[in-house]
C-alpha cells in the first residue's frame, strides 16, 4: 500500500509532491476548509460544547469514499483515518460530507455506528485491501447502500444525509 505518512514527503522519496497528491491535497483542503464551522462561544455555553463530538446514540452511518486511483484511494483512507481521531469531528457530518462529494471509480465504504468502529474498518480497509467493512448487527439498508456505491452504482445519499452542506467541525 502507498500510503503518505506525512503531506509533504513524495511517496517515491523524493523532496516534492508528486502533481496527482498536490491535486487531491488541494481539493480536500479546499472541502474542509468550506466544511469548518468556526464560532465563538462565551463562559458557560463553552463549556458545554468542549469535548467530543455528540452523536445520536444508537445511529449507524456509511462513510462512502472514492478516487480517481487506487494510490489515491489509499491516501484518503489514510487522511480519513487522521480525521477520524480528531474527536471534535462529527461522524454524521464526516459521512455526509464524504457522501456528498463527487464519486470515483475507485471505491470503499465503512458502515458503523462508533468512532472507534469507523477506525477500525478504515485501518482493515487499508490494511486488507477490503472495499467494504461493516459493523455486525449494521442495518441491512446502509449495507445495501454501501454495497450499491462500491459496486459503482448511483445511491441518492441526499436522500440519506439531507441537501444541505455540513460543517464537518463542530468547534473552532
Amino acid at each position: 500500500m502507498s500510503v503518505v505518512g506525512t503531506i509533504g514527503e513524495d511517496p517515491r522519496g523524493g523532496a516534492g509532491r508528486p502533481q496527482w497528491f498536490s491535486t487531491l491535497l488541494t481539493s480536500i483542503e479546499s472541502s474542509v476548509s468550506r466544511c469548518i464551522e468556526h464560532f465563538a462561544v462565551d463562559g458557560a455555553a463553552r463549556a458545554s460544547t468542549i469535548g467530543a463530538a455528540t452523536e445520536p446514540a444508537d445511529a449507524v452511518f456509511v462513510l462512502p469514499l472514492s478516487a480517481r486511483s487506487a494510490e489515491e484511494l489509499d491516501n484518503l483512507v489514510w487522511w480519513w483515518t487522521n480525521v477520524l481521531e480528531d474527536e471534535r469531528v462529527s461522524l454524521p457530518r464526516s459521512c455526509a460530507t464524504a457522501a456528498l462529494r463527487r464519486h470515483h471509480p475507485h471505491r470503499v465504504a465503512i458502515v458503523a455506528s462508533q468512532r472507534e468502529r469507523f477506525l477500525e474498518g478504515l485501518q482493515a480497509v487499508a490494511s486488507d485491501r477490503l472495499v467494504l467493512w461493516c459493523e455486525p448487527g449494521a442495518s441491512a439498508e446502509l449495507v445495501r447502500l454501501a454495497v450499491l456505491h462500491v459496486r459503482g452504482k448511483w445511491v441518492d445519499w441526499r436522500a440519506v444525509y439531507g441537501r444541505e452542506r455540513h460543517r464537518l467541525f463542530t468547534e473552532s
